[in-house]
């Protein structure tokens, strides 16, 4: 959970901590994968596959169908559920709000933030299935999909899910931005130590210092937001950003996305 507010303050106190990250995130506070074999699973690989790749939410209609057929049949069908919740997401994403000159995504409609919503939902009654090995594609997607949401805690949750499934530092340091985003310091204190176990010997020296910074800069907003909750302050004048939580201040501009 983020930091426990009233429930009128917590939305924009979550907009004003997803406002910090994209500070940091212009800052040049960017994982390009350091230390995957592959270079892949930086914070940037892998999102546009599906959203803002000029797909609709009519591509996906049929497998949405026919996974809600099957579940009104077997409402524990674990396949139907995992599907739904990828195809849910995918629709989603194809719904988002595209910037025409860029082509990139620059926040959420009411019809993406509906199916990221159903998608979500239907990852979780996945989840109550207790899958063996929950599907690492659609888990993913979920990430994605919570981001969107502006829900570091959810997004958190199906990384780690993501980082089991497939280890490397791109993963684990992806996981511990959630963490620190939750404000969840030991959580993301224990996903940045697995990060640079994963990270090449050569590059655990800059790793460690990102790290460091991004974990100081969720510290101080921690204690801006105590300090602010203790006053009775509201968040009148704060950055109200995008309605998806890694959207730049500038209005204008692309949201960051992010990836496995």
């Amino acid at each position: 959970m983020l930091f426990d507010l009233s429930d009128p303050r917590r939305k924009n106190v979550v907009r004003v901590v997803y406002a910090l990250l994209a500070i940091v995130f212009a800052g040049g506070f960017i994982f390009f994968g350091i230390g995957s074999e592959s270079g892949s699973g930086g914070l940037f690989d892998g999102l546009f596959g599906s959203g803002g790749s000029g797909s609709t939410a009519d591509q996906f209609e049929q497998q949405v169908e026919d996974a809600e057929e099957r579940l009104e049949s077997d409402p524990q069908d674990q396949r139907a559920l995992q599907q739904l919740a990828y195809y849910r997401a995918q629709s989603g994403f194809a719904q988002l709000e595209i910037d025409e000159a860029t082509g990139q995504p620059v926040g959420l409609t009411e019809d993406a933030r509906d199916e990221l919503e159903a998608a979500v939902a239907a990852w979780s009654r996945y989840l109550q299935t207790e899958p063996r090995k929950p599907d690492f594609a659609t888990a993913s997607q979920i990430v994605q999909s919570y981001v969107y949401l502006n829900d570091a805690g959810g997004a958190a949750d199906a990384q780690e899910l993501v980082a089991e499934e497939n280890p490397s530092a791109g993963t684990y340091r992806n996981l511990a931005l959630y963490r620190y985003a939750d404000l969840d310091f030991k959580a993301g204190d224990a996903a940045a130590e697995r990060a640079l176990e994963e990270t090449r010997p050569a590059d655990q020296e800059t790793a460690q210092r990102q790290l460091d910074q991004l974990r100081e800069t969720f510290v101080k907003e921690r204690k801006r937001i105590e300090k602010q909750a203790s006053s009775g302050e509201g968040a009148e004048g704060a950055p109200s950003g995008l309605d998806s939580p890694f959207g730049s201040l500038d209005p204008n501009a692309p949201l960051p996305p992010t990836a496995p």
